[in-house]
C-alpha cells in the first residue's frame, strides 16, 4: 500500500533536520511524481533547494507553493530565500505576511529578526526576538538561544551569557551544540571558573565529547595546570583532526618543557591548518628554541607577508623575528623589529596629558637639551628592567628623564650610574606608575626601545657596575656564594629555565662554602640543602645581599641581571637554546677554566649551557655535575688570593 502523501513530507522534513538534504528530497520528489501541485511538496523541495545553496530556485518553488496554499512557514521559507539573494524589500513583505496568518509563529518571528538584524534595523530585529520569546512562554529554549546569539553579535555580552544560560537551562538534556555556545560564551564574558566546572561535568556524563575535552585542555592551559591539560588534549586530537586541539597540545608540551614534542604537535597543526598564521608563529618559537634560525626566520616572513592574517598575528612574527636578529647579533634590524611588541602588549593607562611616543628625530634633535622632560616606562619583568636601565644615563645625556617602575625597583633605579660611575639622581625622576606625570613632559617611550631610539646598533658593550651599593673587595677567608634555583613561574619557559630542589642539591656538597639563597619567598622547607635565608624586601635588599657575595650561581632570572649590573662574578646556569640576549653571538669575555665564555652584557658573567635539548629535569644533570667541579675549582683558587 503506498504510503501517504503526508507521512512522506514529514519523514522528508525529519530528514532535512538532520542534514540529510538529498535522501529528504527523494521523499519529496515521490511526492510530486504523484501530484505535481502538492503544496507541501513543493515547499519541501525548496527547502532542499536552500540547504544546497539554490536560493534562486528556492523563490521558485516557495512561489508555487503559496500560490497552492499560502500556508505560513511557506512565506517564512519565501523570506529567507529572497533575502539571501538580497531582495530587502520583498524579504519583509513576505515574513510581515507569515507573521499575519499565524502571529504566534516562531519560526516566522525568528525571520523577522534575522532579516531585520542583516538589514541593519537591529531595534526591530530585538522586538521581534523578545516577541518570539514571549509567544514561546516559560519554557521555550530556542527563541531565548536566538536572542542570546544576537546579543553576542551585538556584543552585548553579559546580557548574552545570562540568555544562553536560560536557554541551556530549559533545553533537552546534553544538547552538545547549544553547550559548546554557552562555553564560548562563558570564556569570552571570562567565566572561567564557571565554564571549567560546566566542562568538568559534561564530560562525567559524555567522555566521548572531544569539543569538550579539547575546550576543558585549553581552559587548563590558560589556568597553567599544564600536566592537567595534557590528557584532555590528547583525548581531543586522539578522536580526529583538529588543528586548534594540536596547537594548544603543542602550547603545552613547550609550557611543560617537551620541546621535540611540542614541535611535532605544532607541525600536525600547521598542516591541519597551513594558513594559520598564529600556529605558524607558534612553531616558529619551537624551532628557534632548538636552534633552528632558518626555518623560523621563514615561518615567521611568510606570516609578515600573508594579507589574510590578522594585525596582532603579525606583529607577532615582526617580533619572533627581531628575537632572532638579536640573537644572531643583528642588533640595527632587530632593534627595529622588537618594536613590534607594543602591538602585543595590552593598552597601557596613561595620565593626563597624553604624550606622543618619543621618536629618534625627537632625541636627535633635543641633543644637549635640559628642559624637557621624557617619561620612559618599564613594560617587561624586573630582570629586563634592570637590564635595560643601563641605556637611561644616554638618554640623560639628552634629555631629563622621568623614570616609571614598579615600586620595587625605585631605591635601586635610584643608584643608577653611567659608564664613568657618576650618579644619573640628578638627571631622573623617578616615579610608580599610578603617579601623575610631572611638569615639563612631551613625550613617553618604552624602556626596551631605548636601544632602537638611541641608535644603538652595534653590539653591547660591556659596562661596570652601573647599579646597587658600591660593592668593597672582601679580604676574609670564608667564601660566601648566592644560589637562585627557580624564576617566575607564570613564565611561559619557566620550566625550561628553573631547576628542581633535588639537582641544585648537588652543589651542597662543596665544603668550605657559606651558601645564601637569593630565592624570594623561599622558606626553610623550600631549600635544596642547608643555607642562610637573609631577609629579602625590595630589588635594593637583594643587592645588599648580594654584595656580601663572592659568586652568584643562578637561573636566567631576574638575580643573574642584578648580579651583573652589579658587576658581581655570576654563573647562569643558562637552558638549551636560552633566551636570545644569553645568545653565543653576543658571548663576550675570554673563556675560562669553569663556565663557558662571558656575555657582552655583563664582563663578569660565565654560562654554563646543556649541549643538546632533553626535558626537564634531565636537561640539568651534566650540566650540574659541570658547575659542582668548577664550584670546586673556584674554591680553590679563591683560598689561593686570598692566603
Amino acid at each position: 500500500m503506498p504510503q501517504k502523501a503526508g507521512d512522506m513530507i514529514e519523514q522528508g522534513l525529519r530528514l532535512l533536520a538532520q542534514g540529510q538534504a538529498q535522501a529528504a528530497g527523494g521523499h519529496f520528489r515521490a511526492v510530486l511524481r504523484r501530484d505535481g501541485s502538492h503544496a507541501g511538496a513543493l515547499h519541501g523541495m525548496a527547502c532542499v533547494v536552500r540547504a544546497c545553496g539554490r536560493d534562486d530556485l528556492a523563490i521558485g518553488l516557495a512561489g508555487r507553493a503559496i500560490e497552492i496554499e499560502g500556508a505560513a512557514h511557506y512565506y517564512v521559507t519565501l523570506a529567507q530565500a529572497l533575502m539571501a539573494r538580497g531582495h530587502v524589500v520583498q524579504a519583509r513583505a513576505a515574513v510581515n505576511v507569515a507573521i499575519l496568518k499565524a502571529p504566534r509563529d516562531l519560526a516566522a518571528r525568528a525571520a523577522q529578526a534575522r532579516i531585520a538584524e542583516e538589514s541593519h534595523d537591529f531595534a526591530t530585529a530585538e522586538t521581534a526576538l523578545a516577541q518570539a520569546i514571549a509567544c514561546g512562554g516559560v519554557d521555550a529554549w530556542r527563541p531565548r538561544a536566538d536572542m542570546a546569539r544576537f546579543l553576542w553579535r551585538r556584543n552585548r555580552r553579559p546580557d548574552a551569557l545570562s540568555w544562553m544560560r536560560r536557554a541551556f537551562h530549559l533545553a533537552p538534556a546534553q544538547d552538545r551544540l547549544l553547550f559548546h555556545e554557552l562555553v564560548e560564551m562563558l570564556l569570552g564574558c571570562g567565566e572561567v571558573g564557571e565554564a571549567r566546572a560546566s566542562l568538568e561535568a559534561w564530560l562525567l556524563h559524555l567522555p566521548d565529547d572531544a569539543v569538550a575535552a579539547g575546550n576543558l585542555g585549553a581552559v587548563l592551559f590558560a589556568q597553567r595546570e599544564y600536566a592537567a591539560a595534557l590528557p584532555w588534549l590528547r583525548r581531543c586530537v586522539e578522536a580526529g583532526a583538529n588543528a586548534e586541539a594540536w596547537n594548544n597540545l603543542g602550547l603545552t608540551f613547550m609550557a611543560l618543557g617537551d620541546v621535540a614534542r611540542a614541535r611535532r604537535a605544532l607541525e600536525q597543526a600547521c598542516d591541519l591548518r597551513p594558513g594559520d598564521g598564529r600556529i605558524a608563529a607558534n612553531l616558529a618559537t619551537v624551532l628557534a628554541e632548538q636552534g633552528e634560525d632558518a626555518p623560523a626566520a621563514a615561518l615567521c616572513h611568510a606570516v609578515m607577508e600573508d594579507t589574510r592574517t590578522d594585525a596582532q598575528t603579525r606583529a607577532q612574527a615582526r617580533f619572533n623575528l627581531g628575537t632572532l636578529l638579536l640573537g644572531q647579533g643583528r642588533m640595527a634590524e632587530g632593534w627595529e623589529l622588537w618594536e613590534a611588541r607594543h602591538a602585543l602588549l595590552p593598552p597601557d593607562t596613561t595620565h593626563y596629558p597624553v604624550l606622543p611616543r618619543c621618536t629618534r628625530a625627537m632625541l636627535a634633535d633635543g641633543a644637549g637639551t635640559t628642559g624637557d622632560r621624557i617619561v620612559v616606562q618599564a613594560m617587561q619583568g624586573m630582570g629586563d628592567t634592570i637590564q635595560f636601565l643601563r641605556y637611561v644615563p644616554m638618554l640623560a645625556r639628552r634629555r631629563r628623564v622621568v623614570l616609571v617602575l614598579p615600586p620595587a625597583l625605585h631605591r635601586l633605579a635610584g643608584s643608577l650610574r653611567d659608564r664613568t660611575g657618576v650618579s644619573v639622581a640628578r638627571r631622573m625622576e623617578i616615579i610608580a606608575p599610578n603617579d601623575e606625570y610631572p611638569r615639563g613632559v612631551v613625550a613617553r617611550c618604552d624602556l626596551f626601545s631605548l636601544p632602537h631610539l638611541l641608535g644603538a646598533d652595534a653590539h653591547p658593550r660591556p659596562v661596570g657596575a652601573y647599579l646597587g651599593p658600591v660593592v668593597a673587595s672582601r679580604a676574609t677567608q670564608d667564601v660566601r656564594v648566592g644560589v637562585c634555583w627557580s624564576g617566575n613561574e607564570r613564565y611561559r619557559f619557566d620550566r625550561l629555565r628553573s631547576i628542581g630542589a633535588k639537582r641544585m642539591a648537588m652543589l651542597g656538597t662543596v665544603e668550605g662554602v657559606t651558601f645564601v639563597s637569593l630565592q624570594h619567598g623561599a622558606g626553610d622547607a623550600d631549600l635544596p640543602f642547608p643555607m642562610e635565608t637573609p631577609s629579602l624586601g625590595d630589588v635594593m635588599d637583594t643587592a645588599c645581599v648580594i654584595a656580601t657575595l663572592d659568586l652568584v650561581i643562578c637561573v636566567d632570572t631576574m638575580v643573574a641581571h642584578l648580579a651583573g649590573a652589579m658587576g658581581r662574578p655570576v654563573w647562569l646556569l643558562n637552558r638549551h637554546g636560552g633566551d636570545w640576549r644569553w645568545s653565543a653571538a653576543l658571548d663576550g669575555g675570554a673563556a675560562s677554566s669553569w663556565g663557558q665564555r662571558g656575555s657582552c652584557w655583563y664582563p663578569h658573567l660565565r654560562q654554563f649551557r646543556p649541549t643538546q635539548a632533553a626535558p626537564p629535569p634531565h636537561a640539568w644533570d651534566g650540566v650540574m655535575e659541570q658547575v659542582r667541579h668548577a664550584l670546586h675549582q673556584w674554591r680553590d683558587a679563591r683560598r689561593d688570593v686570598r692566603s
